[in-house]
């Protein structure tokens, strides 16, 4: 249990549990998207670190806001190999380089989007409750859970490859006739 007195950080310290690059209590209603650390640091340069474990693997996250001047972020992801951290590496080559986007991709591969993972897995004090999304926000949650955004790419691959075998079919059948 974590106990204190209104103001002293209880709230920050739980929000920063996450690897997200946002805090979900002081996201806005209209998600993460509206938020910014940049509120919420006032140090030239300020680092959220974190070592987090998920699915049996232990990963380390880095981010860097830097206030001198002008605003800078940098994010990097880390995965525990031996006795080492190592750039986080997805299938299709992107690696965490530093960059926030990058980041996010990776994280979210583990981890899933952060809308989802903020309303199922991680419930921030004031969050809105699940009985007031709407049909489509519920739609779009359990795709996200059930992973049939990826359902659906693959059942467009496959009507593309049915696509140009019919197109196929039809030049054999032309010249069979």
């Amino acid at each position: 249990a974590i106990v204190g007195r209104n103001g002293r950080g209880k709230t920050t310290l739980m929000d920063n549990m996450t690897p997200f690059p946002v805090m979900p209590s002081r996201a806005g209603a209209d998600g993460p998207g509206g938020f910014s650390y940049y509120d919420h640091v006032f140090l030239p340069e300020s680092v959220k670190d974190l070592v987090w474990e998920h699915g049996g693997e232990r990963y380390r996250s880095q981010l860097v806001f830097r206030l001198n001047g002008k605003k800078k972020t940098e994010a990097f992801l880390h995965v525990r190999q031996g006795d080492s951290w190592q750039p986080m590496r997805l299938g299709d080559g992107t690696v965490s380089d530093g960059k926030v986007d990058t980041y996010v991709q990776c994280v979210e591969q583990i981890l899933g989007s952060a809308e989802t993972f903020f309303t199922s897995v991680f419930a921030a004090q004031g969050r809105r409750q699940l009985s007031a999304y709407k049909n489509a926000e519920i739609k779009t949650l359990l795709a996200d859970l059930l992973g049939l955004d990826e359902i659906r790419a693959l059942g467009a691959k496959a009507l593309e490859t049915a696509k140009f075998l019919k197109t196929g079919l039809l030049a054999v059948r032309q010249e069979r006739t």
